[in-house]
């Protein structure tokens, strides 16, 4: 659905904004908060995987040195210069077990005699190991004054930032801290890695936010073309074109919209009938009558018309009431209305007058239906309070010429009648 064929409809602009400002305005703040939520929780997973592992490659340090060298930690200092060992082993400057692990880990590893770095696979970029360097002390008072384990994720060592998880090394009788082991990641791994997690993880909420944003506006413009094809039907009706239909796509929804459309086509009905109608008889008042006759003739339709009066039609009301009066007019409307379905059409035109449109039919044809017509009128009784009336007409017949004006032909045929009521009633007078 195109957005032009919405803003045809007036107004069209205030209600679909409306409609996606209450629709799309929520999603989008519910979008943006879970993109910022998913990405904090995101960002703090991957923290806590990186943690983990870090802290699973400090335990399997230890527990390689604790399999390849018998002894506890120790320290001896010559001349300055601190020797580290394990048991009897002499250990700086062996990175051979630290190397290959962090071959196979992509993990830096760091082993530290309280505060100062003796093993390190880290280096500079000359390539020189950052032996003899100290820690933060920060980290020191954590790990090795409170022996707690901790992960950190903004450790600088030399010009690098690193994600970096710090262990204490106990000794084996758990009653001297001698040091800490620590494992590092560079901090720009780490980042990149959440960064694509990230982006990946909006660009899959903001395909769905899109794909959402998609239905609801599709919705929401299926909504409004509904509305629009109401309004367009309301708009023809209220122009005076009662013989409009509405689309049955909107009849045929069932919804609200739907029953909105349908109650619209009973008020149509409804309208039609107040219109088009005589209260009394159903049958087409004088108006509509007049209407139909000519728009007949603005088309050139050949036709015949004939005015017709009840005899004696003011028996019916002194004697026996306005109710029988009203009984007779309805009977009299239902005949002639059946009758004429095959011919034209019948209307009320005033009172007990009653005209009838012959279509396509000559002034001569006309007056024989019309006796055929009164025949029907004739045969048909009418019961009223128990008791049964016999009904007779006067017709006056005329060929519409087109020469003369609608009226000038209603007048001749008006002529006819009042001959046919001269001559003794029950009858039809024509051509």
């Amino acid at each position: 659905m195109k957005l032009v064929h919405i803003k045809q409809i007036k107004g069209s602009r205030s209600l679909y904004g409306t409609f996606l400002y209450i629709t799309l305005l929520p999603l989008v703040l519910f979008g943006v908060i879970l993109m910022i939520y998913s990405s904090i929780t995101l960002t703090r997973n991957i923290q806590t995987e990186v943690s983990s592992n870090l802290r699973n490659v400090c335990v399997a340090v230890l527990a390689a040195y604790d399999v390849s060298y018998e002894g506890d930690y120790n320290v001896m200092i010559v001349d300055g210069v601190v020797e580290f060992y394990k048991g009897d082993t002499f250990l700086s400057n062996d990175h051979t077990l630290l190397d290959n692990i962090k071959e196979d880990t992509d993990v830096d590893i760091s082993m530290f005699f309280y505060d100062t770095r003796v093993l390190t696979t880290i280096t500079d970029g000359d390539g020189n190991r950052f032996i003899n360097t100290g820690a933060n002390a920060t980290i020191l008072n954590t790990v090795v004054g409170k022996r707690t384990s901790s992960f950190y994720n903004n450790v600088y060592i030399g010009n690098g930032k690193y994600f970096a998880y710090y262990m204490p090394i106990i000794s084996k009788d758990g009653l001297t801290c001698l040091g800490m082991i620590g494992a590092a990641t560079p901090a720009n791994g780490v980042a990149s890695m959440v960064r694509s997690s990230v982006i990946r993880n909006i660009l899959i909420m903001l395909l769905a936010l899109l794909v959402t944003a998609w239905a609801i506006m599709h919705f929401t413009s299926e909504i409004i073309m509904i509305i629009k094809k109401i309004m367009k039907f309301l708009s023809e009706i209220s122009g005076g074109d009662l013989n409009t239909e509405l689309d049955p796509l909107v009849i045929s929804r069932q919804d609200e919209l739907g029953e909105m459309g349908r109650l619209t086509n009973k008020l149509r009905a409804s309208l039609r009938k107040l219109i088009e109608r005589d209260a009394l008889t159903g049958i087409y008042n004088r108006r509509y009558g007049s209407k139909k006759l000519a728009d007949l003739i603005s088309k050139g339709i050949p036709y015949s018309a004939a005015i017709g009066d009840i005899d004696f039609f003011k028996k019916f009301n002194d004697k026996f009431g306005h109710d029988c009066g009203d009984a007779v007019l309805i009977e009299v409307a239902k005949t002639l209305s059946e009758h004429m379905r095959s011919y034209g059409f019948a209307a009320r035109w005033g009172g007990e007058e009653f005209l009838l449109v012959f279509e396509n039919i000559s002034g001569m044809s006309a007056t024989i239906a019309c006796e055929r017509v009164l025949d029907a009128v004739r045969e048909r009784l009418v019961e009223h309070d128990g008791q049964y009336h016999s009904v007779t007409m006067s017709f006056g017949v005329t060929q519409g010429r087109p020469e003369l004006t609608l009226d000038e032909n209603i007048n001749a045929a008006d002529e006819r009648l009042y001959e046919a009521k001269e001559n003794g009633r029950n009858q039809v007078v024509g051509e």
